[in-house]
């Protein structure tokens, strides 16, 4: 034994790397059952199997991924694409397909966007090359983005979208009714009396992509709430963007809600992780929450339970949403045939109301006539 160690050792200092030719003899047989073994094909009696392994082990070898993919076609590797590695809701549903997929002997890479508009375009094309079987993209629209995606799909490679949906492509979509959550946010925090709520974490012209912003403009609709454009801050010439609104984000709209002359008495911001840079700034500024402001979240990622105050947040089953994104592209992987037509699932969110949202104080409760549409 300490002479096959030996061996190992030299050949590894020489730079050599063990082939199946080695394997095969040291294991006093052919490289055609030593391939059937490693590979699982085809009948080897239980010694031989055991002594193919034995020498597997002894000498390192480590099968050719790339020349595995060439024969079976198959890597058995799933891309991940998210749209900020920052992002807490990212690495849990990151987490949530990494965790399922494993339990199909799939193994995951996860690659981000950044602030350019096409980072999440250069990430996909490099998984492609990649030879992964399939993609689960998580980040936002783009033109660029979803023309990648498309003439990947129409090229037969399996896609699977979290958060976002395309037309005109065998593309599945997990998602949530985000509509509905941010109508929900947006008429918990008016349910408490406040009529000047803003929402930070996009802008108004978004609002036909961003279905948190059109439930927070339902929401105001409803309750015959004027809508006013300076309550709504994205980030300012950042234009269309893959990553999700995050902490600085909310940082900068909060400092400028702050500066007008009539600030509002509430924030719901698109996702929690906006929210605690709205918390942050107003911490600064000696604001209090909820008593001097509210504050409401989306995702109810498991942190915004933990802080002081605890974040009143809109939750959407992120866990599901992965579990599903993989058993959606894993039918599209390993049964083509099975459905010619884009798969769309829409899962329910909760309202969940903590600390950060309070009733608003009665000195900063807006007038009828300056908060209500003018008729």
């Amino acid at each position: 034994m300490k002479a096959k160690l030996l061996d190992v050792a030299r050949g590894k200092m020489r730079g050599t790397v063990p082939t199946m030719t080695d394997v095969a003899r040291r294991a006093s047989t052919t490289v055609a059952t030593v391939s059937r073994v490693i590979n699982n094909t085809g009948y080897v009696s239980a010694a031989l199997r055991s002594r193919v392994i034995a020498a597997v082990e002894e000498i390192g070898y480590v099968p050719n991924a790339n020349a595995r993919t060439l024969r079976t076609k198959r890597s058995r590797t799933i891309g991940i694409v998210v749209g900020d590695l920052t992002n807490p809701y990212s690495m849990e549903l990151a987490s949530s397909v990494t965790q399922t997929a494993v339990g199909f002997g799939y193994t995951t890479f996860i690659g981000a966007a950044t602030d350019d508009v096409d980072s999440d375009v250069s990430v996909i094309d490099a998984f492609h090359r990649q030879r992964v079987d399939g993609l689960v993209i998580a980040t936002l629209r783009t033109e660029r983005s979803d023309a990648a995606l498309v003439r990947l799909a129409e090229r037969g490679m399996p896609v699977v979208l979290v958060g976002r949906e395309i037309d005109g492509a065998v593309i599945d979509s997990i998602g949530a009714d985000y509509r509905t959550g941010g109508r929900m946010a947006t008429k918990h925090l008016i349910d408490l009396g406040h009529r000047r709520v803003a929402f930070v974490g996009a802008n108004l012209g978004e609002a036909d992509r961003v279905t948190r912003l059109q439930g927070y403009v339902d929401a105001l609709d409803e309750a015959e709430i004027r809508i006013r454009p300076e309550y709504v801050v994205g980030s300012p010439g950042r234009g269309a963007s893959p990553r999700y609104s995050g902490h600085g984000i909310g940082h900068q709209a909060t400092l400028k809600l702050l500066k007008l002359s009539t600030p509002p008495t509430a924030i719901f911001a698109r996702n929690d992780h906006t929210a605690f840079g709205v918390l942050q700034a107003l911490t600064e500024n000696g604001i209090s929450v909820p008593e001097d402001m509210s504050v409401m979240g989306f995702d109810d990622i498991p942190i915004a339970a933990r802080v002081v105050p605890s974040v009143s947040s809109v939750s959407q089953p992120t866990q599901k949403q992965g579990e599903a994104a993989v058993e959606y592209l894993l039918a599209r992987i390993e049964r083509p045939e099975e459905s010619k037509e884009p798969r769309r699932l829409s899962l329910d969110c909760t309202l969940i109301a903590r600390q950060s949202s309070g009733r608003v104080p009665k000195a900063k409760t807006a007038s009828k006539r300056n908060s209500t549409k003018k008729s």
